[in-house]
């Protein structure tokens, strides 16, 4: 870095040396002075410099140890250039600073103020504050600078001044060994007598013109200069015939006003007769001055000691013992409530008044400083003399006395609020961390000047690193992240770099264990004051059970969509299969009922063919949508007491008539009083299924046999066949779907899933279905299933089958209308031709929801049913027309559709359906139910 030179640099470099400063201490006055400098602005480094010709000097420093740099390698040069406060904002953008050491390399300074100190227009050097961040100064602290610039200027005249003042009394002192002071003799009278040869070189006045002449008067002054109060005067002092020293006058000479220290003896005969005074005088003007200057700085210091915040000090600890504070600033007392010539009286007062658990940790810390002499900073609590307990700030430098002492030179300030805030600060950092713990939150900031990466504690637990971590690169780092995810988070960090916006994302990091964990982090860049990136900060969270949990909901979601695709298709599939299968299964029972046409016997047997076909399309149909109901929890199964007799009567009624065509017997067991723990319409189709199964797959006129067993709490009911039995193979895959075991080559009935259903029943009553079975002997299937107590106040009452064949209703005196709104032509007809049997029933057909809502409102019919699928509307906006009209508000309504499916029929009697039929009709069963619903009808 070119050094710049002052245009009188040589005049400049003079007046440095007659200062005398360069390679001396600095004095109390100049470190409190560095002190408050970097006080008053916040900087860590500050000193008072001066600059010769080729080494810029730290005379006094505060934050380094530093005596001296090359005049090359400073800032100094320049500010001493100017007349005003010298700043550099930047020192590492600005071309004149960044390459210096001291910004490159050390303490690595990036902030430089320096206020030029001009002694007759010529600067020798600097008060100056550096920063280890860029900044700047605001106005207040750049009038502080001045001010104390100004202050050090006059320290350095003044210490000049003494020195000048030190090196007259030394000459006079030389003087005066040589005959160079004054000296004097007088008579009785107390005139001149005698006058040595130094009188004329000091006053100007020939000794000769004096002698003989009375001594003249003067009153005497104080150490100031000024005249004593009350006044007092020479002559008086002379006429007590007492010896005096360093009495203190005036004189006026032909070589001004001097200041005159005199000092005397009064001469006696040996009679003890006075003969008067032999005396020497000094001319001390200019050391009086020098003093007087000196205390014109020093009232200087204080009045600006008065305006920083706290106290200013210099305290020696002696070898011996012996301990003092040779300075304290007034502040002592607004800061301390102790006046300063308190601690100066007593200086244990300081330390007695220290909060006794710091008082140990501060005279260590001042202990380990003096034998370091390094600098100290410590904080310490202390009891006030008005009660209050305050938190304190000790900064001090020490240096070594001659006899092996410390000298400090030091500030004490009042932090009580800045600890608060401290305090305030922490406790908010500790509760930060705990959230950021609670909710797996850490810090990482990635560096581009260093290539480093830095995590805080958490983010070290997040990436299973210890804390503090060692040197990790951005290498290191991306090194954790999964190979899959790299690609992913290196472009997010260069578009986090590039632009404004933050960078979020989850990725999987591999821990030094050997786990994968989820982490999301949320990025930005970081930058200069000009804009340039410098980097990255962002948070990582743990979020590995949560994208666990995202996960499994996904796959729920899918699985749910899954499921509601499947029951929609099934849904269709049974809607377009039952539309048909209401034509076939519904036209063949009619020609079967038909009395007027019977058939003949080989068509008769055609169409029982026939109506067997549909009856198994449709119990497939059944069973498909059974299955779908209970894997999707559609069917409710109540956990109640259910009277195992009875539903075992129930079940035996319904395979009667499937025994009877086998030639097959079933042994039923003596009545048992045994209650189970289950639903009762479950448990009713369990066991019809595995009756059914036992009737089918047994030979002819071979006995199915039940058989019941209490043990242990678990009702047993076993149904036993001596049909072919299975192998182990097909008990293996006895409970797959529409898996038969060959049945279907031996032209045995069914679809595959009836044992299925069974089980999944059994198992949601809280149950289960055992197999045991031997080739060529037949199989065992037995339903376990919990036990219950019987309810209080219940009787078994048998049911008795249900009579198969209906008497013709008697003749009815009023006809009934019903409205059938259906679209499907194959439909119409068929409901027309099952109302030929009531023919005091009257049949209205509507081909869509418009014309059905005019026949509505036109016959107010007993009875609406209603198709769900119509061209112009659906079933539910129709039943909903319907309640909402007042006309039509009580029509009795009855849904009668091929959507067979649970949700469908819920959704159906939601809406406002009475009831809900479903097609295939059972001529039968909707005979008997409109008789049910008309009959009822007024």
């Amino acid at each position: 870095m070119p050094i710049p030179f002052h245009p009188r640099e040589a005049q400049r470099l003079a007046l440095l040396r007659e200062l005398g400063v360069l390679g001396s201490p600095a004095g109390a006055g100049l470190d409190a002075l560095t002190a408050c400098a970097a006080r008053l602005t916040g900087a860590p480094l500050a000193a008072i410099s001066l600059v010769d010709e080729d080494a810029q000097w730290f005379l006094s420093r505060s934050g380094f140890e530093l005596a001296q740099i090359p005049r090359s390698q400073g800032f100094c040069s320049h500010a001493i250039l100017g007349e005003g406060l010298f700043t550099v904002p930047d020192l590492a953008r600005d071309p004149r600073f960044r390459d210096s050491p001291l910004v490159t390399d050390g303490p690595r300074v990036r902030f430089y103020a320096g206020q030029p100190l001009t002694i007759d227009g010529l600067a020798v050097g600097t008060l100056c504050v550096l920063d280890l961040q860029p900044r700047t100064l605001g106005a207040g602290e750049r009038e502080a600078l001045a001010q104390l610039g100004r202050a050090a200027v006059e320290l350095l005249q003044s210490q000049q001044r003494l020195r000048d003042a030190s090196r007259l009394r030394e000459r006079l002192f030389d003087f005066a060994r040589a005959g160079g002071d004054w000296m004097w003799e007088s008579d009785a009278q107390h005139r001149y007598r005698w006058l040595s040869e130094a009188f004329q070189p000091i006053t100007g006045i020939d000794p000769r013109q004096q002698l003989g002449e009375p001594i003249t008067d003067a009153q005497l002054l104080d150490a100031d200069g000024s005249p004593r109060v009350p006044a007092q005067y020479y002559r008086a002092l002379l006429g007590r015939q007492e010896p005096f020293a360093r009495v203190l006058t005036a004189k006026h000479t032909p070589r001004g006003l001097l200041y005159l220290s005199r000092s005397a003896v009064p001469v006696f005969d040996t009679a003890g007769r006075f003969e008067g005074y032999r005396g020497t005088v000094r001319d001390v003007t200019s050391t009086l001055a020098a003093a007087n200057e000196a205390r014109r700085g020093e009232v200087t210091l204080r009045e600006l000691a008065a305006q920083v915040p706290g106290m200013l000090f210099t305290f020696e600890e002696h070898p011996d013992g012996r301990a003092g504070y040779p300075f304290v600033s007034d502040g002592a007392e607004r800061v301390l409530g102790m006046p300063a010539a308190t601690l100066q009286a007593d200086a244990l007062t300081f330390f007695r008044h220290v909060h006794p658990p710091d008082l140990a940790p501060l005279g260590k810390a001042l202990a380990e400083g003096a034998a370091r002499l390094t600098r100290l900073e410590h904080s310490f609590r202390m009891a006030l003399p008005d009660g209050s307990l305050r938190w304190f700030e000790m900064r001090a430098a020490p240096t070594r006395l001659g006899d092996g002492g410390t000298l400090w030179h030091g500030f004490t300030a009042d932090v009580t609020a800045r600890k608060a805030i401290e305090e305030a600060l922490q406790a908010h950092e500790e509760r930060w961390q705990i959230a950021a713990d609670a909710a797996r939150i850490g810090i990482a900031e990635f560096v581009l000047a260093t290539g480093l990466v830095s995590l805080d504690r958490r983010a070290c637990v997040n990436h299973g690193l210890p804390f503090p971590h060692g040197r990790v690169t951005l290498d290191d780092w991306m090194a954790q992240i999964d190979p899959a995810d790299r690609d992913a988070v290196m472009a997010g960090i260069g578009e986090a770099l590039a632009g404004e916006r933050p960078f979020e994302g989850r990725y999987r990091i591999r821990r030094p264990d050997g786990s994968v964990r989820w982490l999301e982090f949320v990025v930005r860049a970081t930058r200069d004051e000009a804009g340039a990136p410098t980097g990255v900060i962002g948070t990582c969270r743990d979020v590995h059970e949560q994208q666990l949990a995202d996960e499994l909901s996904r796959g729920m979601q899918e699985a749910e969509r899954a499921s509601r695709a499947k029951s929609e298709f099934l849904s269709r599939v049974s809607h377009e299969l039952r539309t048909p299968l209401n034509g076939i299964l519904g036209f063949t029972q009619l020609m079967a009922l038909d009395e007027d046409h019977p058939l003949a016997a080989p068509q008769a047997q055609r169409l029982a063919s026939v109506q067997r076909a549909g009856n198994r399309l449709l119990n497939l149909i059944n069973d498909v949508l059974e299955i779908s109901r209970i894997e999707s929890a559609e069917v409710a199964v109540r956990t109640l007491a259910v009277d195992l007799d009875a539903a075992l009567h129930a079940s035996l009624s319904l395979v009667q008539s499937l025994a009877r065509g086998r030639s097959i017997t079933i042994e039923p067991t003596p009545p048992s009083g045994m209650w189970v723990s289950g639903d009762e319409r479950a448990l009713e189709q369990v066991l019809v299924n595995l009756l059914s199964n036992a009737i089918k797959y047994s030979g002819e006129q071979s006995p199915v046999v039940l058989g019941l067993q209490r043990r242990d709490g678990t009702v047993s009911i076993a149904v036993r066949d001596r049909g072919v039995g299975l192998t182990t193979e097909q008990q293996a895959r006895l409970f797959q779907p529409f898996d038969r075991l060959g049945a279907e080559r031996r032209r045995i009935e069914g679809s595959g899933l009836g044992l299925v259903i069974a089980r999944q029943l059994a198992e949601a009553m809280g149950g289960r279905i055992d197999v045991v079975s031997v080739p060529g002997a037949g199989s065992t299937f037995t339903l376990q299933l919990p036990e219950a107590e019987e309810p209080s106040g219940s009787a078994y009452l048998a049911t008795q089958p249900a009579a198969l064949l209906h008497e013709p209703p008697a003749p009815r005196r009023t006809q009934r209308q019903v409205v059938y709104i259906e679209d499907e032509l194959l439909n119409q007809v068929l409901l027309q031709e099952v109302f030929r049997a009531r023919p005091d029933w009257q049949l209205h057909i509507a081909d869509d929801g418009a014309s059905g809502l005019r026949l509505a409102r036109e016959l107010s019919p007993h009875l609406m049913l209603i198709d769900m699928n119509l061209p112009d509307t659906n079933g539910l906006a129709l039943v909903q027309a319907l309640r909402a009209d007042p006309s039509t508000r009580a029509l009795r309504c009855i849904a009668l559709s091929a959507d067979a499916m649970n949700e469908q029929i819920v959704a159906a009697r939601r809406a406002g359906f009475d009831d809900y039929w479903t097609k295939p009709i059972d001529v039968a069963q909707v005979l008997a139910g409109l008789d049910a619903v008309l009959d009822g009808a007024a």
